[in-house]
């Protein structure tokens, strides 16, 4: 069964137990948690294995997992277009508060504010 807590970076010491109701398989040993699930920081999933009724077989291995920031992806024109040909004379707009996403927020979600 998988279990995940949030860990302090300063210290080491776990703050907080993370509820994986959002993780449908907890009890495979295989973990997979969907995209935005946990917020920035750095947690530690453990994985216990218990084999019969009297514990014959009793084991734990934990890892560290970091959540960081993903780097905005910078766009000045729709698509991303890596080279654009116009003319002298040929008026080309470049917004790059309209075209930029930022892969942290979830596509429905306004992605750039104009201050």
């Amino acid at each position: 069964m998988w279990k995940c807590e949030s860990v302090d970076e300063a210290t080491g010491q776990v703050t907080s137990p993370v509820d994986l109701s959002a993780v449908t398989e907890i009890n495979n040993a295989m973990l997979s948690v969907p995209a935005m699930t946990l917020a920035y920081g750095l947690y530690r999933f453990t994985l216990r294995v218990e084999l019969g009724s009297r514990h014959l077989f009793d084991a734990q291995q934990s890892t560290y997992v970091r959540i960081t920031k993903t780097p905005i992806i910078a766009r000045i024109v729709a698509n991303g277009m890596s080279e654009i040909i116009r003319g002298d004379t040929t008026l080309m707009t470049l917004s790059p508060e309209r075209y930029s996403i930022d892969p942290d927020l979830k596509a429905t979600a306004a992605q750039v504010t104009i201050l």
